[in-house]
């Protein structure tokens, strides 16, 4: 491994130019930085963009490394590895003294026993600031050992939400006046792209190929990121459990029941099976669970589950079945845009049934539901379902959100706000819950 020259490629490289995605990060810190997501979300640009704006700030580039671990280059480095990087980096770079040293690791998960070397860094060297990414949710608890614990600061990275998508494009829009807005077809037809094939940046940035590209991202999804990393022995098990999962989104669903579908399509699998396989797709940020609102912890953990996928492009591409089903594609973009938001996201049924409930400091603050459009069929259904939470927790206000329809109606003392979905992902979080 030839350390100097993996620093020479990074001293001579032109920073990338990147989409600026909308995430604050404080760069300087005493905490560890790392930086979470799926594979292929814009971690490797947000680094990027975290480096341009230092270099703006008039932070010397010898001050700075980027380095990414699944290189061909330095692919199986170990913790001593990165000790002969960083002696190489100060033997070939003109530190300046008066400023912090900025390590940028990408993909830090690839490194044995990076966590250790981490930690004596942070501790010893003061003037460096350490910011990590990694493709695994548990890059902060379970692959970290206790002793990095108290020292990270993490955030998260998604595929763009549709807000950088209208700024990559350079769409500009006046949110009070969007609806009657000449740049209003245009906002609506990136939002039908937006809601089918997904936000990944490389799938935004070209027409063909889109299914193609995703289909490689679910692929290291699966091979790279669950196979490799928790030697699963039996693949196709694995993703036969994956296709159950696309199948189910949005639907509620038991581990017992899951494990009985692929028992009867003749794969040999225990309830307990299923439960550690779809941690690991949470890990690898495919899937995410949602709970349903119990005013019982252990009821909550021990209630039936609702499952929504990272990004709807995934989804349409290895589940066939949603592409004819909009409504069920609305609410799973739904809910990726409030889990990006940090936000505490359950559903709730009792004799109807709430799509999604917002929970701040432990009380249920915004009911939403989502529909692909309000009918004879469904209305009833859907405004019951929002009333009897907003009775039950004494909400004033609830969110319906559609494809098109836009209203505000006022039932039993109640107001319901109808918002198309695309023009709510425009909205600031105050206004969503005003």
């Amino acid at each position: 491994m030839d350390y100097k020259q993996i620093i020479t490629i990074w001293r001579e490289l032109n920073i990338p130019k990147a989409v600026e995605r909308n995430i604050s990060v404080d760069i300087n810190t005493d905490f560890i930085i790392t930086i979470t997501g799926p594979r292929r979300a814009g971690k490797t640009y947000f680094c990027f963009q975290l480096i341009s704006r230092l270099l703006e700030k008039g932070i010397s580039k010898n001050n700075i490394l980027y380095i990414n671990f699944e290189d061909n280059k330095i692919l199986g480095a170990e913790s001593k590895d990165l000790d002969k990087l960083l002696e190489a980096f100060f033997e070939l770079s003109q530190i300046d003294k008066k400023q912090k040293i900025y390590l940028f690791f990408d993909e830090i998960q690839a490194v044995k026993n990076w966590d250790s070397w981490a930690r004596t860094i942070h501790d010893v060297r003061k003037d460096i600031q350490i910011i990590l990414t990694g493709s695994s949710s548990k890059l902060l608890s379970k692959e970290i050992s206790t002793k990095l614990r108290g020292r990270v600061l993490n955030y998260e990275i998604f595929p763009l939400s549709f807000k950088e998508i209208l700024n990559w494009k350079n769409v500009k829009y006046d949110l009070k006046n969007v609806s009657y807005s000449k740049d209003r077809i245009e906002i609506k037809k990136l939002f039908s792209s937006f809601a089918n094939s997904g936000g990944y940046p490389a799938i935004i940035s070209q027409d063909l190929q889109k299914e193609n590209i995703l289909q490689s991202y679910y692929d290291s999804m699966i091979f790279k990121d669950i196979v490799e990393r928790y030697k699963i022995e039996d693949v196709n098990k694995l993703k036969a459990l994956a296709n159950l999962l696309f199948e189910s989104v949005s639907k509620e669903m038991s581990y017992s029941k899951l494990a009985n579908k692929l028992r009867s399509i003749g794969f040999k699998i225990s309830k307990n099976t299923v439960i550690e396989h779809l941690s690991y797709f949470e890990d690898a940020y495919l899937f995410f669970q949602n709970l349903k609102y119990e005013y019982s912890l252990a009821k909550q953990l021990g209630s039936i589950k609702k499952i929504y996928c990272i990004d709807n492009g995934l989804l349409n591409t290895v589940s066939f079945k949603f592409s004819d089903d909009f409504g069920k594609l609305l609410e799973n973009l739904v809910f990726i845009e409030l889990r990006r938001g940090n936000e505490q996201v359950y559903y709730f049924r009792k004799n109807y049934e709430c799509d999604f409930l917002i929970v701040k400091k432990n009380k249920v603050s915004l009911a939403i539901q989502v529909t692909k459009k309000l009918n004879d069929e469904n209305e009833k259904r859907e405004i019951n379902g929002l009333l009897e939470v907003m009775k039950e927790h004494k909400l004033k206000k609830g969110i319906i959100l559609t494809e098109e329809q836009e209203e505000e109606r006022i039932i039993e003392g109640k107001k319901i706000r109808i918002i198309p979905v695309w023009k709510w992902l425009l909205e600031e979080k105050d206004l969503i819950q005003r």
